[in-house]
């Protein structure tokens, strides 16, 4: 798996982080803390390197024909004076158009902070250059300001494409509304995405958009129940906004505890509506999310089908960067799904009697738990912002009151019907 991104440069030979460092000057990708270190990566980095400049150069040279092209019947003298919008329409653009994305696509791939930006930089124009983006650049860009923190621009991008156009939205006129959104409400109830034929990519970038402001949440829940009583008032909120990452997550800072846990209880239950509308839209998604390998990030389809492997597998090489570097996201999913394996042990035997994919124990409690991870995720946020002993976690309580409860009602009694687990 490649490293994790940090949302500030680092020397690619050291690491440090220190301020003005040096840019390569060749690929512009990659930064350096001193002209040694350079000359110390520079055989480690030559190909890298030597790539970069290539893709530049033919997007320069496919630029130039674009912009200097001889005018006919089906090609403008220049497409950026004259067709602005909709590019895809000139034939003659599309190899330009061809060589910037793999310029944005290898950028993104070296998971560095000016890579990404870079990355994003083009797919963005890309879109205002081709409304009807007929290559697919709606799915990359969410995922990528979730990486560098653009929430809120991912909000509003998202919630564009899922309530502004219509079946009679006419993607040419330069004169209807595009990507005017501005300033949503993130904590507002997802439901105009979970819909029939919805976007995979977008469900899930707003699932973890939402998740990262939870994990921000178990932080302030965690910092008040640590440090209450211990700081000056003057250093709390500091200490606060200091604890969380997202930038919608600053309007929980000075918030009560009282006032965290509604939201927190708001937001998971939105969290698991989403996760229903994933499970809807493609239902292997979130396995193939938490057992993601080398295999499926590297795996080019060349068409999907709603519904598909190819559809969840080029989803997950989309958002699979952004579920890693953001701190505790994956870690909360493996929580819910350990949780939700948990309560499903005595159900193993049943749903075997009725099983016709051959499938064992193992493989049944695996499928189980992965298909209730959402209707357990309440339950690994609890257990997130706990800080007693691991017996008497949240969970841990909640499994041994349902099954005392279960002693009760009688032996055959499931621990979890489908209704309040699924």
């Amino acid at each position: 798996m490649p490293v994790v991104l940090d949302r500030v440069h680092r020397c690619a030979l050291c690491e440090t982080t220190q301020v003005g460092l040096l840019r390569c000057g060749g690929c512009r990708l990659v930064r350096y803390c001193c002209r040694d270190h350079q000359v110390q990566h520079r055989s480690k980095h030559k190909k890298t390197c030597k790539t970069s400049v290539e893709l530049r150069n033919r997007l320069e040279e496919e630029e130039d024909l674009v912009r200097h092209a001889t005018p006919d019947f089906m090609t403008p003298a220049n497409a950026f004076d004259t067709h602005i919008g909709h590019f895809w329409g000139v034939v003659t653009t599309r190899d330009y158009m061809q060589a910037r994305f793999e310029l944005a696509d290898y950028a993104v791939g070296l998971r560095t902070l000016d890579g990404v930006r870079e990355g994003l930089d083009h797919y963005k124009d890309m879109i205002r250059l081709n409304r009807s983006d007929n290559m697919g650049l709606r799915d990359r860009v969410p995922a990528l300001m979730l990486r560098l923190d653009q929430d809120q621009q991912c909000y509003d991008f998202i919630k564009w494409y899922a309530t502004g156009p219509d079946d009679n939205y006419d993607w040419g006129d330069m004169s209807l509304p595009f990507l005017n959104i501005r300033d949503a409400d993130v904590l507002e109830d997802p439901a105009f995405l979970v819909r029939e034929w919805g976007s995979l990519n977008h469900q899930v970038a707003i699932q973890l958009l939402k998740m990262k402001m939870l994990i921000d949440i178990r932080q302030l829940k965690i910092v008040k129940k640590v440090l209450r009583g211990r700081l000056p008032v003057e250093l709390w909120n500091l200490v606060e906004q200091e604890a969380v990452r997202s930038p919608l997550s600053s309007r929980f800072v000075g918030n009560s505890y009282t006032e965290l846990v509604k939201t927190e209880h708001m937001l998971s239950l939105q969290c698991r509506k989403l996760g229903v509308g994933i499970l809807d839209t493609n239902g292997g998604f979130t396995y193939e999310l938490l057992e993601c390998n080398q295999e499926t990030l590297d795996y080019r389809p060349e068409a999907y089908c709603h519904g598909s492997y190819e559809e969840r597998a080029l989803a997950v090489q989309n958002c699979y960067a952004a579920w890693q570097e953001t701190a505790g996201a994956l870690e909360l999913l493996k929580d819910a799904r350990s949780c939700a394996a948990r309560n499903s042990e005595n159900e193993v035997q049943t749903y075997l009697k009725h099983d016709r994919d051959g499938r064992t124990p193992e493989q049944m409690l695996s499928d189980l738990s992965v298909n209730r991870i959402w209707g357990y995720l309440e339950y690994a946020i609890h257990n997130g912002s706990y800080l007693g002993p691991p017996e008497d976690r949240p969970s841990e309580r909640y499994y041994r009151e349902a099954r005392a409860l279960a002693e009760e009602e009688g032996p055959d009694r499931m621990l979890f019907s489908d209704e309040e687990s699924d």
